[in-house]
């Protein structure tokens, strides 16, 4: 079986959940006997090794990014195509025409909303289907609504820059339109979560999107170690008997909740200590009680997690999935979530993971809660979570999908 998968980064340093999981599983497909595997990617590292390899596509825009796949498709033949992110649309077009079946791994909402992030007003994120009514009126209030949710300065709405990116979503209205036409084309749209398969059939209006584990956890090599972290930070962390963890791959629209943290962080005792790991944020420079790293390397990330004695993974975007949840939990630190959450489906009757609306109260008072009356994490939920999205799991469900071609 000759699978060609297309990505727009194929790295294995990358901390974004979405390249993680992909990597991940690609590593654990090359390890089948009856696999041969090709990478398509627009930032990877050229190689070639017994039935596995990687090539770099440079199109000269990402809309022609067809071409190169398709003379891919004619030197390499494969019998399936599998594609995340950025090169979706093209990947499907290039399986359309070569007549080869793509399965389209959807790993967050960006191809279905014409501004890449489906927040409506204020903390809500956007479940309807898309009109061109309803979305020019979302885009007309979007580069307002950044200001209010302190993703950019005052006066930016007012600006040449706002004014082009408005011209250029409404215009990407048409184009998501053509995305979403192209996905129904699929072979099969794979999904994360039940609230995310709801999301993706009211878009791309198909029965064919299906709940697969995509998520995998790869804990090979993996420890808990402090050799990166500064002497000032690590004893920073041990005075402190309060420690919230905030961690954020990067900060696109505010999606993953850092407008929300900072009106937390304005209201909460300065006894409590919160990581910001992930993202440099000048925003934050300004709160005392704030530990702002970039990223860091996954050993490092699981020492900051069992350290702190919560998560909070407050995303207003729909969050397809949320990687920090599992990450957290196997991690034995409970969470609390917002509703957009796809992971909250896996814990609705535990009690280390709180699921809420982004208001500031509900959650201060929560994670008040949470300090006064800590929370174990069985063992026994840990490893279930372990052996359920580990790589091999996670893997199989991508070949049960194969073989059924």
């Amino acid at each position: 079986m000759r699978v060609l998968f297309i990505d727009q980064n194929f790295d294995p340093k990358n901390i974004g959940g979405a390249f993680k999981s992909n990597f991940a599983i690609i590593n654990e497909l090359t390890k089948h006997p009856n696999f041969h595997i090709r990478i398509l990617a627009r930032k990877t590292k050229n190689f070639e090794r017994n039935k596995f390899s990687a090539k770099q596509i440079k199109p000269i825009i990402r809309t022609l990014s067809f071409i190169p796949i398709i003379r891919e498709i004619k030197e390499f033949k494969p019998d399936v195509i599998i594609v995340q992110r950025d090169l979706t649309s093209a990947a499907l077009f290039a399986g359309f025409l070569k007549r080869i079946p793509v399965i389209n791994v959807i790993r967050d909402p960006m191809m279905l909303c014409p501004k890449f992030v489906d927040i409506i007003d204020g903390f809500h994120n956007c479940s309807e289907s898309i009109t061109r009514k309803k979305c020019w009126k979302c885009i007309n209030r979007w580069r307002t609504l950044r200001v209010v949710l302190l993703d950019k300065q005052i006066g930016f709405e007012h600006s040449l820059k706002s004014q082009l990116h408005t011209i250029y979503y409404k215009l990407f209205y048409y184009i998501t339109k053509i995305q979403l036409y192209l996905m129904k084309k699929a072979y099969v749209n794979v999904v994360a979560s039940p609230l995310m398969k709801d999301l993706a059939l009211k878009r791309i209006k198909s029965k064919r999107i299906s709940v697969r584990k995509i998520t995998p956890i790869d804990k090979t090599g993996i420890y808990a170690s402090n050799d990166a972290i500064s002497k000032k930070i690590l004893e920073q962390m041990e005075k402190s008997k309060k420690i919230i963890l905030f961690v954020i791959p990067r900060n696109e629209g505010g999606s993953k909740g850092y407008p929300f943290v900072r009106l937390l962080l304005d209201k909460l005792p300065k006894d409590y200590l919160m990581l910001v790991v992930g993202t440099i944020l000048d925003g934050l420079k300004k709160y005392p009680n704030v530990i702002n790293l970039g990223k860091i390397p996954i050993n490092n990330l699981n020492y900051i997690y069992q350290k702190a004695n919560i998560t909070i993974v407050p995303s207003v975007y729909t969050e397809a999935f949320g990687r920090v949840i599992l990450e957290s939990i196997i991690n034995k630190t409970p969470v609390i979530s917002s509703l957009q959450c796809g992971a909250n489906y896996l814990f609705k009757k535990k009690s280390y993971l709180k699921s809420l609306p982004l208001k500031v109260d509900l959650w201060l008072k929560e994670i008040e809660d949470f300090f006064k009356k800590p929370v174990e994490i069985p063992e026994e939920d840990i490893k279930k979570m372990e052996k359920m999205f580990s790589p091999k799991e996670c893997a199989n469900e991508i070949i049960e999908l194969i073989n059924k071609l």
